[in-house]
């Protein structure tokens, strides 16, 4: 594995949205849970996956609709080569919530799919079980 050595207290987070006012509301949200440690932000495939190559994060938030590339094609890259990018968990957050985009996110390892419209709730509820289990 490659990148800083994983903390124990800390939740490490990269939030890969290509929404900027999106990135700034989970950004503010995350700050306000003990525990979470945001090492990153990514809009587009490539930058997502350079920075989970350098980063020791825990747990990455994947949007699948992307500027460059795909939410999908990151899943896929963590599932084919785990050890490259460190085994973070990986859950979905994104408005294309049909169920055969859910499986497909699932086949590639994803723990969990949060629909935009109404799930925020809950994946902020997702990110804060991830820091109590640490």
């Amino acid at each position: 594995m490659t990148g800083q050595p994983r903390s124990r207290g800390q939740l490490r987070v990269l939030l890969i949205e290509d929404s900027a006012l999106l990135r700034q509301l989970m950004q503010e949200m995350f700050a306000e849970i003990e525990g979470v440690e945001l090492v990153g932000v990514a809009d587009g495939e490539k930058a997502a996956l350079d920075t989970l190559e350098k980063t020791a994060a825990d747990l990455a938030i994947v949007d699948l609709e992307l500027g460059e590339g795909s939410g999908l094609g990151v899943l896929r890259s963590l599932s084919e080569a785990p050890d490259r990018y460190g085994q973070p968990r990986a859950v979905v957050f994104s408005s294309h919530a049909r169920e055969s985009l859910r499986r497909r996110c699932s086949a590639y390892g994803a723990e969990a799919f949060f629909d935009k419209a109404n799930g925020m709730n809950e994946l902020m509820d997702f990110v804060q079980a991830a820091v109590a289990s640490r």
